[in-house]
């Protein structure tokens, strides 16, 4: 049968993609692909979004859709290992520039002329180390010269950018922003306050201090975004189905986890048995992402479980600390305590509301919380 997440499952109008989700309702759907399109008269648009909303099928069927062409680098693969190297970013970087050269072989007079950059046959080589090694900037000069009209550059969870070793792309960011008009850079991010962070267009001391860019956020579904997404997901495989309310109320408005939902339901028509396998699964993914989270933070491992434990139905900052102390036996200082909650938050781990603090969303406070 597949993975519940390949093909063109719900995808309930006619665009089509190989992604993890291909989009929402036709409407939703069809509004954020517009945002997108008309987001890319900014130089820089930020593609912002907790994880499995859909961030990046509404980037690439904008893409498709509009026939520009572009480079994509996925830095999800990257957050388990805890940092990317320049070496690493140029790998990937080869890898599309040799997609996108296959599809227009006159870039390659173009690249010839680049420090770093080796053509071979019909393909590059990209040096990443020593003093000849391309540069970013020299690359985003070379497709602004050879673009007709535009070239996008996309970097997927760029907030794992701020843990790159050898380089900082902040400069070769700012220099496009302010120099290349054919040039547009996408910045998708799930950790929405380490993106900021890291682009520090509020700070002086960055290269994008005061650079206005574009945003497109997605959000997860409203019960009514969400019903209308299974109902068109779920027609298209001849299953009649009425629980919606009970599945909202289970799983929440995540398109990711709707999938799932309706990829277990369609083998089994089983509602309790697909919710139980989704809520598995989504867990599970949770879980194993917060470990990932975790690998770079092993001595406070012990508190941020603490604390994802006590927020996962909410808590103010009087009963986290309260909760802490209890579990440590010692006091923890505002600062400390500040430094947990604001990672947490930076990571889109959790959200301040008037409640207090509370998960992103509803699974995560499942995970955590039994």
């Amino acid at each position: 049968m597949g993975h519940p997440l390949a093909g063109t499952l719900f995808v309930p109008c006619n665009f089509k993609c190989s992604g993890a989700l291909c989009l929402t309702p036709p409407l939703e759907g069809a509004r954020l692909a517009f945002r997108f399109v008309k987001s890319l008269s900014s130089p820089i648009t930020l593609a912002l979004g907790l994880r499995r909303t859909g961030k990046s099928s509404v980037i690439m069927i904008s893409l498709n859709e509009l026939g520009l062409p572009y480079i994509y680098v996925d830095l999800r693969k990257f957050e388990e290992k805890g940092f990317a190297s320049y070496r690493d970013l140029v790998v990937e970087l080869e890898r599309e520039v040799n997609r996108l050269t296959s599809r227009f072989p006159g870039l390659l007079e173009l690249l010839r002329r680049v420090e770093g950059v080796e053509v071979m046959g019909g393909g590059v080589r990209l040096r990443w180390g020593g003093r000849k090694r391309v540069t970013i900037s020299s690359l985003f000069e070379a497709l602004n010269d050879w673009a007709e009209d535009r070239v996008v550059f996309v970097i997927d969870e760029a907030q794992e950018l701020i843990n790159m070793r050898g380089a900082n792309l902040l400069p070769a960011l700012a220099y496009s922003f302010d120099n290349l008009r054919r040039v547009r850079v996408v910045l998708s991010g799930s950790k929405m306050g380490l993106l900021y962070r890291y682009l520090g267009v509020e700070d002086p001391r960055s290269p994008l201090y005061g650079r206005a860019m574009n945003e497109v956020e997605l959000k997860p579904f409203s019960r009514e975004m969400a019903e209308q997404f299974l109902r068109l997901g779920l027609s298209e495989l001849g299953v009649e189905f009425r629980k919606y309310d009970t599945v909202y109320d289970a799983i929440g408005g995540i398109p990711g986890w709707l999938t799932y939902f309706g990829y277990y339901y369609g083998q089994g028509r089983d509602l309790g048995r697909a919710l139980e396998r989704t809520l598995r699964t989504a867990l599970g993914l949770i879980r194993e992402e917060f470990e990932s989270f975790l690998r770079t933070r092993y001595v406070a491992r012990e508190r941020y479980l603490a604390i994802m434990r006590t927020i996962a139905r909410c808590a103010a900052w009087s009963e986290i600390r309260r909760a802490l102390e209890a579990s440590e036996g010692a006091r923890v200082s505002d600062s400390e305590l500040s430094n947990y909650l604001t990672q947490l938050m930076d990571s889109s781990w959790i959200v301040k509301t008037d409640r207090g603090y509370c998960p992103s969303e509803p699974l995560i406070g499942k995970a955590f919380g039994g």
